[in-house]
């Protein structure tokens, strides 16, 4: 070997050069097949320190290879030198092909070699080639008691430990062990890397400025220190506050973060965005929810957990409960969990033993389809549990109430804090349900307003529809016979109420019943009729554990409809509610007639307006079709003579009453009653007790800042429960009205 001055060409810097290509050899037979160089010639230009290269590539995936070059100046029996100072298809993935190139300037590499054996080693690996750290665990200060660790692991608070990692060179997988030892000068001398970095990531650098990577050297012509790839393969931290410095101080609770590197014998180090290590400093907190247990860490408290009261007990009894179970509407719950710091953690206020919150998370399944969710802020926090530990490793307890809404799987999460804020990360959890149906009693129908009721509150519920349910119920099973005549006199005719118009749309065939047709121009039939009156009472009770104490509130909405059989479309809207089975009623609104809460008994009343022509009762039905709608009204086609007949008789014949009862109703109703379920934003309300008279789902808390921190109130209506689990139960009526010619019914083809 012989020393040239760098800045003079030679006249040859190989003499004999011989070009190797390498194959990766399979690992197993079904593995992944290694890519194969072939065809390498090099050739130096010149009076030049270029060397050109050329090499075919194969791989029988087509998968792109990493690609690099090493150089042996003693015709291979070492290779101490990587190629770095190349462009072209070398230190980057290459696809297969022919006739690939590369031109390597030996000169910025190695500037005064000159040799007259030499060799140039092609290299190709269809594998990600970047090294990376493959093992990372930690060990006490003198390295016994070794456990690995993952990213995101927990450390304890002021544990002292040392951090070992190992890493892995990718690009030399296969690597010849004399070449791998020519190349490695940095003991282990067979892992292809030469060493590790390490950024402790404190914030007092910055990396766009600074070299911030750790070990360093000292430059004396410089006055700087700079960092280089060394030996150190771990780092100790005696983590008790005794120095300022990384290694020394007390490190805080949380995210525990640094950067490692390191180079390997081709040149590459770990990728950027894969030099981060996260560890937590701080184990979590532990933190248990009784469940239908007394609380065994504390036995002074003979309590069962969780418990319910109900809000209308005024003994306030306590009713243990499950996981899973269904609990009344209108209840406090009140549940009790354990929570402990972790002990492998330093503690470094004795005076603080664990905090214990809660929030409160909702999914109210709507009667109208679909689920709402909500969920609260975490409850203020108790630093000082009411029971506390009795030893370093104890439970402590505390616990947390709330009020409930109805049709709702409630969801309480309790957490554990330390001293440091940290939140138990697994919070414990307890779900029930809420709600009970409120049931039917009775439809009633009765011919007359004056006629009073023949049940009272303790009729019996009926227990389902089916037709033995039915029939053995007090209310139901029987056809009520009503009756329309001149002088109402019976006990079973209907109440005349007063004169008036029907309107038969021409097209349609709907009626309107007015008490003055006005201009009714060319859309409408105008038939003089006379309205009765029947009456409808509607009873039911909520469940005796829900169930208010106010009889104004003994059922707080019904869905209901009044069938004709000669209207099987339901296009008479009876009564004052909506008439709809789909649509509940809430209750009385401003300005309408035909529906009456009784405060005293709690019943619901539903007037139903009977209309029937005035000519049918004087006439009988084929003069009142055939004289009365041709001549008097002007239907002179008699196909639409039958139709406007049929039109304005179809409240006569058969009939029934459908009902489902509810349980909650809404606000801006008549009469005014709790319609909302009030989320407070950290679960419980911040005010002991409310005004008199006052209820915790009064429409108004919120509008009126009555409880300052309601996060969200919620309209009771879509959470209600519906008896007989949305079936409706029925009963039938019979309409007859007496005539000039006899007694007349709408027949319908088809029956209910």
């Amino acid at each position: 070997m012989k020393q040239v001055n760098s800045r003079n060409y030679p006249t040859h810097l190989v003499t004999a050069l011989l070009a190797i290509g390498f194959l990766l050899a399979p690992m197993t037979a079904s593995a992944n097949t290694a890519p194969v160089v072939s065809n390498v010639q090099a050739v130096q230009r010149l009076d030049s320190y270029i060397v050109d290269i050329t090499y075919d590539l194969m791989d029988s995936e087509g998968h792109y290879s990493w690609v690099s070059l090493y150089f042996s100046p003693d015709g291979g029996i070492s290779w101490p030198i990587h190629c770095a100072a190349v462009s072209g298809a070398a230190d980057t993935f290459v696809p297969p092909g022919t006739g690939h190139s590369v031109e390597w300037n030996a000169e910025t590499d190695y500037p005064d070699l000159i040799s007259d054996s030499c060799s140039i080693r092609v290299m190709a690996v269809d594998h990600s080639p970047w090294p990376g750290i493959n093992s990372f665990w930690k060990t006490d200060l003198d390295g016994q008691n070794e456990t690995p660790l993952a990213y995101r692991d927990t450390l304890a608070f002021g544990e002292p430990f040392r951090l070992n990692w190992q890493g892995d060179a990718p690009a030399t997988m296969g690597m010849d062990p004399v070449m791998l030892a020519s190349l490695d000068t940095v003991y282990p001398f067979d892992d292809g890397l030469l060493g590790y970095k390490y950024d402790l990531l404190r914030g007092d650098c910055d990396p766009d400025f600074e070299d911030c990577w750790s070990p360093k050297r000292f430059n004396e012509a410089t006055g700087d220190s700079f960092s280089f790839f060394g030996p150190v393969s771990s780092l100790d931290f005696h983590n008790d506050g005794s120095g300022a410095d990384p290694f020394h101080e007390l490190i805080s609770s949380g995210l525990f973060q640094f950067k490692l590197n390191t180079l390997d014998v081709a040149g590459l180090e770990i990728r950027d965005h894969l030099q981060l290590t996260e560890l937590v400093v701080n184990f979590d907190p532990e933190t248990i929810i009784l469940n239908g247990q007394s609380d065994w860490a504390h036995p002074e408290d003979p309590e069962m957990y969780p418990y319910y009261f109900l809000l209308n007990d005024p003994q306030k009894i306590h009713h243990p409960f499950q996981a899973g179970d269904r609990i009344p509407d209108r209840s406090y719950v009140v549940v009790k969990a354990l929570g402990r710091d972790d002990s492998r953690d330093l503690l470094v206020d004795p005076g603080y033993e664990i905090g214990i919150s809660g929030f409160l998370k909702g999914v109210r399944d709507n009667i109208f389809g679909g689920h709402y969710s909500f969920q609260t802020e975490s409850s203020a926090l108790g630093s000082i549990p009411t029971w506390p530990a009795t030893c370093d490793s104890c439970w402590s307890a505390d616990t947390l109430g709330f009020l409930i809404g109805p049709r709702t799987t409630f969801t309480i999460n309790m957490q554990s804090i330390d001293e440091h804020g940290r939140r138990d990360g697994t919070p414990a959890e307890l779900s029930f349900e809420v709600g009970y149906p409120p049931c039917i009693q009775c439809i009633e129908i009765l011919p007359k307003s004056s006629i009073p009721s023949a049940f009272d509150e303790t009729l019996e519920c009926l227990a389902d529809t089916s037709a033995s349910a039915i029939e053995a119920h007090p209310c139901f099973g029987d056809t009520t016979a009503l009756r329309i005549t001149n002088d109402g006199l019976g006990s079973n005719d209907l109440d005349f109420i007063q004169s008036a118009y029907m309107l038969v749309d021409k097209i349609s065939g709907e009626t309107h019943v007015v008490l003055d047709p006005g201009q009714s121009g060319d859309q409408y039939y105008v038939i003089d009729v006379n309205l009765y009156r029947m009456k409808i009472l509607l009873h039911g009770l909520d469940n005796y554990l829900e169930r208010w104490d106010s009889m104004d509130r003994r059922m707080m909405g019904w869905a209901y409809q009044v069938d004709y059989e000669c209207d099987p479309f339901n296009q008479i809207q009876d009564g004052g509610g909506n008439d709809d089975i789909s649509t509940p009623t809430w209750g009385e609104t401003a300005g309408n007639s035909g529906l009456d809460i009784d405060p005293i008994s709690g019943l619901w009343t539903i007037y139903v307006d009977v209309a029937v022509p005035r000519d049918l009762m004087t006439l009988g039905p084929d003069l009142y079709r055939d004289l009365a709608l041709q001549y008097m009204v002007g239907i002179d086609d008699p196909i639409i003579r039958d139709r406007v007949f049929d039109d304005s008789t179809k409240q006569s014949g058969a009939g029934r009453v459908r009902a489902i009862a509810m349980d909650q109703t809404q606000c801006g109703f008549f009469p005014v009653r709790p319609a909302r379920y009030n989320v407070f934003r950290y679960v419980r309300p911040s005010v002991a007790s409310l005004p008199p008279g006052r209820t915790w789902r009064d429409c108004d808390l919120r509008s009126d800042n009555i409880v300052p921190d309601i996060m969200e109130d919620l309209d009771l209506s879509p959470g209600s429960m519906e008896s007989l689990e949305g079936e409706p139960a029925w009963n039938y009526f019979r309409i007859v009205i007496e005539t000039a010619t006899g007694d007349f019914e709408c027949q319908a083809t088809a029956g209910f």
